[in-house]
């Protein structure tokens, strides 16, 4: 979660970068009173990443989907072992206890980067959705910056809850098409 955390910062300071959406900043606009930034959105957002990736549904279920591979990988490890000790205790030949340990090892390792592909697949596919929600709450509020809450000492509109919401009905809308 916390490559999440970077993403969402590299996603808000993409946001706040959105030098077209400030007439101020125009070639050939004069600087804008504060009234008509008010009326064109202008405003700034902050969103709590740890507290909309927590309240998220699909985060906790591909949490714990990651722990039962986890699991897994760690039980096989534990079989190696007791197969490698049970060889020993069979008075196995050297190279046969090699051999054994060598295939067991490409075996793990293999179920580890299997694992490991899984989950950088995952986080990112969550990072993305999180990312779309802060996109889409931004756009309707007609936000023009979006900020990490935890950096913000103070001000902005809080998206987090309507992130939250947003996320949650986006996974309601997709699971009648998955069943």
């Amino acid at each position: 979660m916390h490559t999440l955390q970077k993403s969402l910062v590299l996603v808000t300071s993409a946001l706040s970068l959105t030098l077209s959406t400030f007439p101020a900043l125009a070639a050939d606009a004069p600087a804008a009173p504060a009234a008509p930034a008010a009326k064109s959105g202008g405003g700034i957002g902050v969103v709590d990443p740890d507290k909309v990736v927590k309240a998220y549904p699909k985060a906790e279920q591909l949490a714990k989907d990651l722990k039962s591979e986890e699991d897994r990988v760690h039980k096989m490890i534990e079989d190696g072992n007791r197969q490698l000790e049970k060889a020993k205790t069979d008075h196995k030949p050297p190279a046969e206890l090699e051999g054994l340990q060598r295939r067991l090892q490409e075996t793990i390792d293999k179920e580890v980067k299997q694992v490991q592909s899984r989950a950088q697949s995952l986080e990112s596919q969550l990072e993305t959705d999180v990312q779309n929600a802060i996109k889409a709450e931004a756009a309707a509020r007609k936000l023009d910056i979006v900020l990490l809450k935890p950096v913000v000492f103070m001000g902005g509109i809080d998206l987090t809850d309507s992130v939250m919401k947003r996320l949650a009905a986006s996974q309601a809308a997709s699971k009648p098409a998955t069943k």
